[in-house]
């Protein structure tokens, strides 16, 4: 319950983070826009709807947990690779962000736990996502606010973090489902 509430607080600072942003584009770009606040929410309700009812949507825990991981890892790089004019603004306030970003990257593993059912298609859907949301964000002008005019290094990373984590989360969860202490862990037969 914990975690469903920072998630829910971290959505709504991330929210208010990309507010203007939000308000200055076209409405069919909105989804593209607010990356982590998007997954934090999606882990939030995931999360609550398996509290709730012991339900979840393979495909969509897949798509959540390598937002997750992606975009978490992504901030504390852009944040850590620009620490000179981040760290200027306020030091407190951006180690707390990279802390904060950390924690949601590490995140990816609690919807990867409720994958019961691994499937390839998961791969394809969530590149196809992935990159649609990167072209979104470096050729559509919808990623956040960067330090920098020229965005083809942060551009290109952001478009090698997609299929690094799409496969980083499908050998979790292939992992974890071939696991026989992973079954045993959740209570269910091997």
């Amino acid at each position: 319950m914990a975690i469903i509430l920072i998630n829910v607080a971290g959505t709504l600072v991330g929210f208010y983070y990309y507010w203007d942003q939000l308000l200055a584009s076209s409405p069919l770009l909105w989804i593209f826009i607010p990356d982590c606040p998007l997954y934090t929410a999606l882990a939030a309700v995931i999360l609550a709807a398996y509290i709730t009812t012991k339900r979840s949507s393979d495909p969509i825990n897949f798509i959540a947990a390598v937002g997750l991981a992606k975009y978490g890892t992504w901030t504390v790089a852009v944040v850590l690779g620009f620490s000179s004019f981040y760290f200027s603004i306020d030091g407190n306030l951006y180690a707390a962000l990279v802390l904060l970003h950390v924690a949601m990257a590490a995140e990816f593993v609690l919807p990867v736990l409720l994958i019961r059912q691994l499937k390839k298609s998961f791969v394809a859907t969530a590149l196809t996502w992935f990159f649609l949301n990167d072209f979104a964000d470096y050729y559509l002008g919808t990623h956040p606010p960067l330090p920098t005019l020229d965005t083809s290094f942060v551009g290109a990373f952001t478009f090698l973090l997609t299929p690094l984590f799409v496969g980083a989360v499908y050998a979790t969860a292939r992992f974890l489902n071939n696991s026989k202490t992973y079954w045993s862990w959740r209570g269910l037969p091997s």
